[in-house]
């Protein structure tokens, strides 16, 4: 398995200079073995003192930057690929941001923001993943809740669920999702409650042959 050090030549660095930089290592594949867009890890590099301070100040550990940067540049790797937009060195703090948030408070469920996220789904449904933990336990241990959901959401040919899923954990409304989108946003709505809700009830069946 390959990895990406930051600061770039670490290795090459005198052991008096290793000694003084927590460096951070970040996987160089996603999980299909495609390499990752270069940039992502240059975006790092800008701001890597910014990661290490929120790994500090957010999770009380520097040495977890490593944790906080991977998932950012994963996270924005599978969601835009190789659009970096203007400000890829802020996009991979603001999303650091929302990882840190989520490991300070120990779940996904914790954070204020998720009842915002689901707010597209049945009551039924919300109540249950917001309060029943133990059905869900091993879909968050390593990685966000909503990460997981979102692969399901590929697998089933439901890229543009995935996509409204995004959205609204950035906290988007309806409305700017459909602008996003370019398409009504109560369609969307219902489309979303529909696909979350039926994975959220049970096992998710590929339906990649009928994408809806």
């Amino acid at each position: 398995m390959q990895y990406v050090t930051i600061p770039f030549g670490f290795e090459g660095f005198s052991p008096q200079e290793q000694e003084a930089i927590v460096p951070i290592c970040i996987q160089r594949t996603d999980r299909l073995g495609k390499e990752i867009e270069w940039g992502w890890f240059e975006a790092v590099s800008e701001v890597q003192e910014g990661l290490r301070r929120l790994a500090r100040s957010w999770l009380e550990d520097v040495w977890r930057v490593s944790e906080l940067a991977e998932a950012s540049v994963h996270t924005l790797w599978y969601r835009h690929g190789a659009n970096l937009g203007d400000s890829p060195a802020g996009r991979i703090l603001v999303q650091a941001r929302w990882h840190a948030k989520d490991l300070r408070a120990g779940s996904w469920q914790s954070r204020r923001g998720v009842a915002v996220g689901l707010e597209g789904l049945d009551e039924l449904v919300r109540s249950r993943v917001l309060t029943d933990p133990t059905a869900y336990e091993g879909l968050y241990q390593k990685e966000m809740y909503f990460k997981d959901l979102a692969e399901h959401l590929n697998d089933a040919g439901q890229i543009e669920v995935s996509r409204m899923l995004a959205l609204v954990r950035d906290g988007r409304s309806w409305g700017e999702v459909g602008e996003e989108l370019a398409k009504d946003p109560d369609a969307l709505r219902m489309k979303f409650r529909r696909w979350v809700g039926r994975f959220l009830q049970g096992p998710l069946k590929s339906s990649a042959r009928n994408p809806v």
